[in-house]
């Protein structure tokens, strides 16, 4: 989960943890072509340059904490990558900064914005979500 930020919770190197996530979707495809290999990056940068040096990935999760919107998310995956996605992660933090307490009514607001957008580019309806 996100480990383009944490280097596979050892410190690995970016390209360390895409060959060796790569060996290791090699290694179940070996033993199970029947069912997709997933695996969940934090947000797009470098995804795919990443995505090139994983063939055996056949789809990829998005974590991604952009606010009340996910802006330019979804059309900026589609240009960088022709696999599917899904949101692994993605909500608003209910602490607002601004009045320096919980708002759960923003919160709540925020996160169905987020739900709003993710089924207005689902892939049911044309979308790579």
């Amino acid at each position: 989960n996100e480990w383009n930020y944490n280097g596979l919770y050892t410190g690995m190197a970016l390209w360390d943890a895409a060959a060796r996530l790569q060996e290791v979707a090699a290694v179940i495809k070996q033993h199970d072509r029947a069912h997709p290999v997933a695996c969940v990056f934090g947000e797009l940068q470098n995804l795919q340059a990443v995505d090139a040096r994983m063939p055996d990935v056949d789809l990829w999760g998005v974590n991604a904490y952009r606010g009340i919107s996910f802006g330019g998310l979804f059309s900026s995956y589609a240009g960088l990558v022709q696999k599917p996605m899904f949101l692994g992660e993605y909500g608003a933090d209910a602490f607002n900064a601004k009045i320096g307490r919980e708002d759960q009514d923003s919160q709540a607001k925020a996160t169905a914005a987020l739900t709003q957008e993710i089924v207005a580019h689902s892939s049911l309806g044309g979308g790579v979500c």
